[in-house]
């Protein structure tokens, strides 16, 4: 017999046995972030909602009334200093257009009218035919249905929208703020869970390519729509950064395939608007969710009762 066994180290001694010494189990690693940040993620994400919605009267009136300024402004300064310098230059650009000159510059880039020259969709920035990525359009569909949400009845957008990605990840961190009220451990974490999930298979991948288009092609006097598309990219860079994302990228291809009628029909081409509402979580103070009861909002199951479902891009 050898000294040393086949695994390399020397034999036991005979009747010994050794009992292996156990790993020490890891500690748990809390989701990234707080109640606080999580509002005021909310309402970022559901402002660049409402921002690159067609122009309509709740956007106006925030407008107006220097409401989406200083919420905007608020709530990117409390998160990260690029962000807050990001929605700076989109404060900037606001107070400078007047509504005809965004609704024209709207129409301009995403509206139909002019044949869409910047597009909102995720699918149409995905490498390959359109009609071998239908299947993420499904799995989007996939996320909104696991929290009970669903396009709003009307609406002619598809699901991979970017207004309705926004829209969505707001939903999550607004639930993800009842549920730190309400001390739910475990529901945080699924919906943490979601988010880095979605973004990362979804808007993840291409919200550069859709800044660098809509910087490109903004040609308006107040340079609104590039400005906010430069936020977007800064908020979604800064959370690929903090939940610690790999996101497989869309190529840097000038070159985007737009819908196509004989895979969606009319679907899709519509230039109805998402319906966000303006109100979202607003009035924002440290430790308290706006307009959220957690008894009533935050379920310990963080998905919503099954028999009540919500509407994305509808009234609120």
């Amino acid at each position: 017999m050898t000294e040393n066994t086949i695994l390399g180290g020397p034999p036991s001694a005979a009747g010994e046995t050794e009992e292996p010494t156990p790993e020490p189990e890891p500690e748990p690693i809390d989701p990234p972030g707080d109640l606080e940040t999580a509002v005021h993620r909310s309402r970022l994400y559901s402002l660049c909602s409402l921002g690159f919605d067609r122009p309509g009267d709740d956007f106006a009136a925030a407008r107006e009334d220097g409401a989406y300024r200083k919420d905007l402004q608020e709530s990117a300064a409390a998160i990260d200093e690029d962000v807050a310098d990001a929605a700076a230059a989109v404060a900037d650009a606001l107070e400078g257009a007047d509504h005809r000159e965004l609704h024209d510059q709207w129409a301009s880039l995403f509206g139909v009218e002019e044949g869409v020259t910047v597009s909102p969709y995720e699918l149409t920035y995905l490498p390959g035919p359109l009609m071998t990525n239908v299947r993420r359009l499904a799995d989007i569909s996939g996320f909104y249905e696991a929290f009970g949400l669903s396009i709003a009845e009307g609406q002619t957008d598809r699901g991979d929208h970017v207004c309705f990605l926004t829209e969505f990840l707001s939903h999550l961190s607004h639930r993800e703020a009842a549920l730190r009220m309400d001390g739910d451990d475990d529901g945080v974490e699924v919906v943490v869970d979601a988010r880095r999930s979605f973004l990362e298979d979804h808007l993840g991948r291409w919200y550069w390519r859709f800044a660098d288009e809509v910087g490109d092609h903004d040609d308006s006097e107040s340079g609104f729509y590039a400005a906010l598309a430069e936020l977007l990219a800064a908020l979604v860079e800064l959370e690929v950064e903090r939940l610690d994302l790999d996101p497989d990228w869309v190529p840097d291809d000038p070159e985007v395939t737009e819908w196509n009628e004989d895979v969606f029909g009319d679907t899709g081409r519509g230039c109805g608007g998402c319906g966000v509402d303006a109100g979202g979580p607003s009035d924002v103070e440290p430790g308290r969710v706006p307009g959220v009861d957690p008894a009533a909002d935050a379920d310990p199951d963080p998905n919503p009762d099954p028999d009540h479902d919500s509407d994305v891009g509808g009234d609120s």
